[in-house]
């Protein structure tokens, strides 16, 4: 169990890295910002009506008049201070753009398109080519992508290079998250996810920006920091369970034993393991099962009202406080802790599942809403309340996209289950591009925003409450599935020296005869069909073939023994033959005298009336049915007249009297 944790731990470690890269859709907030007031050169301080430095109205009232009370120089230092010298203030992309465009082509569109194309693409790449590969190049190409966004000083080559990036983070968010789910133990998934967390990676991404101060050198230390997680992921094994699921046993057993080396498991347990042989789950399959159809469709519309919630309340949330990194990173804070506190107590609340947990998280965020329009209304705006208010509502809805992300992974078969992780987060990016477009709200009706989470969270919480399944603790590998077959695999680095651990043979059954050479082999065979549809895999097919190619007798003795036969000389050749000769004549006189025994059993039941108990032939006698039938004495010996023709010469060895039974004896007393 403790050496468990050590691959938990870097499980852990890896996925946070990953996240941190994936935190660039966070980190829009940061390209993206503007602030709320600014001042000219000539001392005219004016507030921002919308992200362009040139917006604004020379009659209107100067926010820092010359005949002010107070220190004028201090009031303008105050409204032209700029916290984050970010992309949208070097560029001014949305002020050049022609009118219209800036609506679709913003750093927050452009960002989550880019995720969008990912999901359609990488998702089924991962259940087609496996979790680990995906994963590993979906960092390998988002990290230059990530670099040539910031080294390129041009708005097209940044717009073209953020769109490659968000492609690249879909791998690391669906795909990684997949896979770090599946190599994680079903008892600690929600603790190990308390530590490695999409706020742990706001809050690293919040401290570079305010170490850095500047947005290039941001993007260039957090694509330093991805780099890390290239040679972890390059050590670790394929995903085991994806590796059953598509037939790869052999592979599976080399990815457990090196997860077993990982995690510091020196007892060999794993010599022999079983495998269970499901059938192929397709997409169409889980929109004709009942059950999977209705977790896969409250699957969809969770990330898509959830994702719309999450991102409505986080794009429009850079003014909660008068200073941005102080309100991020709280943000960020609230959500680690109260994150930290459910993987914590989640063990001992046994009715804390994945439903339960959503529903309560919604519950809260709704109450948040309506503190937040209150607020709004009452012109309390940067108050505590608001700033709590806000706080809790991003953590709150934010738990609700997590719960959305363990019921996926829990809810979805294995075969199907990256698939329906990209389609979901599909529904769940178009909804974020649509939360972009309600930026321009902020700067006319900042109430409607909220009015339009408290709609659709209200409607959510329903449609959860009544249609979602809960699936804490699930069995990944059985959710959905069908058996059709066991496997049982065994470990080929546990094989001795000289067998061969890629040749499998065939089971054994109550009626093959023991064999200690049998007993050495780690064989990888196929066991009885759980049910009558056999197993159709090419990898199994092969297994089969195997099997029947040990069981077939040989027939046709090899060319090399013929010739060595050829080779011996005639006077020993003539002995071999006159052995075999003696041979052949013993087992025809066994055979005679059995049934001569077996008629006067007969005889003798006529008689009396008495019956006598017969076993089964293919039941051995280990007295009267020997082993080894050939002879053990060198005496030579004359056959009886009876069982040799008249005038036949010697036959050479004696054989031994174990091929006699004793019935043979009492026929030649008589």
């Amino acid at each position: 169990m403790a050496g468990a944790w050590r691959l938990d731990i870097i499980i852990m470690v890896l996925y946070q890295i990953t996240l941190v890269f994936s935190a660039q859709l966070l980190f829009v907030i940061f390209l993206d910002y503007m602030p709320p007031t600014y001042c000219t050169e000539d001392n005219f301080c004016y507030k921002m009506k919308s992200k362009c430095l040139t917006d604004y109205d020379h009659n209107a009232h100067n926010l820092c008049p010359v005949n002010m009370t107070g220190n004028r120089r201090d009031c303008i230092m105050d409204h032209k201070k700029l916290y984050f010298y970010s992309a949208q203030y070097q560029y001014q992309q949305d002020c050049t753009m022609p009118s219209g465009m800036q609506v679709v082509f913003n750093i927050s569109a452009v960002t989550f398109i880019g995720v969008l194309l990912g999901n359609i693409i990488l998702g089924i790449l991962a259940d087609k080519y496996g979790r680990r590969t995906v994963y590993f190049l979906s960092l390998l190409f988002g990290i230059p992508c990530l670099v040539l966004s910031a080294l390129i000083k041009n708005v097209t080559s940044f717009y073209i290079f953020r769109l490659l990036t968000g492609i690249a983070i879909s791998g690391t968010l669906t795909v990684g998250y997949t896979y770090a789910i599946e190599m994680i133990s079903a008892n600690r998934r929600l603790r190990i996810f308390a530590f490695a967390n999409w706020p742990n990676a706001r809050m690293i991404q919040v401290g570079l920006a305010y170490f850095t101060q500047e947005w290039a050198r941001t993007t260039y230390t957090t694509a330093s920091i991805a780099c890390l997680a290239l040679p972890v992921l390059w050590y670790l094994p394929e995903s085991p369970i994806w590796l059953e699921q598509n037939h790869k046993y052999e592979e599976a057993s080399r990815a457990r034993k090196r997860i077993e080396k990982i995690s510091g498991v020196t007892e060999d347990h794993h010599n022999s393991y079983e495998v269970v042989a499901f059938e192929k789950v397709t997409p169409k399959r889980v929109i004709m099962d009942p059950k999977l159809r209705t977790s896969f469709l409250m699957i969809l519309f969770m990330y898509f009202y959830v994702g719309l919630a999450v991102y409505i309340t986080d794009l429009n949330g850079a003014d909660m406080t008068k200073n941005l990194y102080l309100g991020q990173f709280l943000a960020g804070l609230v959500l680690s802790i109260a994150q930290f506190i459910i993987g914590m107590t989640e063990p001992y609340l046994t009715g804390m599942g994945r439903r339960v947990l959503f529903l309560l998280s919604q519950l809260i965020a709704i109450i948040c809403y309506i503190l937040i329009v209150i607020c709004l209304y009452l012109d309390w705006k940067g108050s505590f309340l608001y700033l709590t208010a806000y706080t809790l509502a991003y953590a709150s809805q934010s738990i609700c996209l997590e719960a959305a992300y363990l019921s996926l992974v829990e809810l979805m078969p294995t075969d199907v289950r990256a698939t329906v992780g990209s389609m979901a987060n599909i529904c769940m990016k178009i909804a974020t591009i649509l939360a972009t477009q309600t930026q321009s709200l902020k700067y006319n009706y900042e109430p409607f925003l909220f009015f339009i989470n408290l709609v659709v969270c209200t409607i959510g919480m329903i449609l959860v409450f009544f249609c979602l399944e809960e699936s804490r603790e699930a069995d990944m590998k059985m959710v959905g599935q069908t058996a059709v077959g066991k496997i049982f695999c065994y470990d080929e680095e546990g094989t001795p020296p000289g067998i061969n651990a890629h040749d499998p043979s065939p089971p054994r059954d109550a009626n093959t005869p023991e064999d200690p050479k049998m007993d050495k082999q780690l064989p990888l065979a196929i066991a009885e069909p759980v049910t009558a549809k056999p197993l159709v895999s090419k990898e199994q097919l092969r297994i089969i073939e195997k099997n029947n190619e040990r069981n077939r007798p040989i027939v046709e003795k090899p060319k090399k023994v013929l010739e060595e036969l050829a080779k011996i000389p005639d006077p020993v050749k003539k002995q071999l033959e006159n052995e075999k000769a003696s041979t052949d004549e013993s087992l025809k006189t066994i055979e005679i005298t059995k049934k001569s025994e077996e008629s006067k059993e007969n005889t003798l039941e006529t008689k009396t009336g008495e019956t006598n108990i017969v076993l089964p032939k293919s039941v051995k006698k280990p007295v009267e049915e020997p082993k080894d039938p050939m002879p053990e004495s060198t005496d030579d010996w004359q056959p009886n007249s009876k069982n040799t023709k008249s005038g036949q010469k010697q036959l050479g060895k004696r054989p031994s009297l174990k091929n006699f039974s004793r019935y043979d004896n009492e026929s030649e007393e008589e």
